[in-house]
């Protein structure tokens, strides 16, 4: 059995939302960890964030959100 987490996010840091944390906590009982990132602003660190951790078990997912929908 695998066991797969997942999240997404766009401009994580200026929403103060702590996107490295909340991965390193999960990454320790999961198998792989699918990270979809949004498309963001210019200044966007979300992704640096996430490569900093630098982990096998990472996925990411480039994604284009239509807030429309």
């Amino acid at each position: 059995m695998k066991i797969s987490g997942f999240t997404r996010g766009k401009n994580t840091r200026k929403l103060y939302y702590p996107m490295k944390q909340a991965v390193m906590s999960i990454l320790p009982i999961v198998d792989e960890f699918v990270v979809a990132l949004g498309d963001s602003d210019e200044d966007d660190t979300t992704r640096e964030e996430i490569d900093s951790i630098d982990s096998k078990k990472i996925k990411i997912v480039d994604t284009t959100w239509d807030i429309e929908k």
